[in-house]
């Protein structure tokens, strides 16, 4: 290992000391918790492939040029 490589070890254990000796703040797992529910309520890849196919077959009500 060179000169470099260890310098960065050092500062990456002495980052997650830091981290490991804080508190965790108030809230913060629930906020977590909440948005990875909100992450897992988005469309799934077969859902956008589905879309994708479908293409212009799909009704748009964006009152577009296509629309009049």
């Amino acid at each position: 290992m060179n000169d470099k490589e260890e310098q960065l070890d050092r500062l990456l254990t002495g980052l997650a000391d830091t981290y490991a000796r804080q508190q965790v703040p108030a809230g913060a797992i629930d906020r977590i918790k909440r948005r990875l529910r909100a992450e897992t309520n988005t469309l799934s890849d077969a859902d956008l492939d589905w879309l994708a196919a479908a293409g212009d077959r799909m009704p748009t009500d964006s009152g577009g040029p296509e629309d009049e």
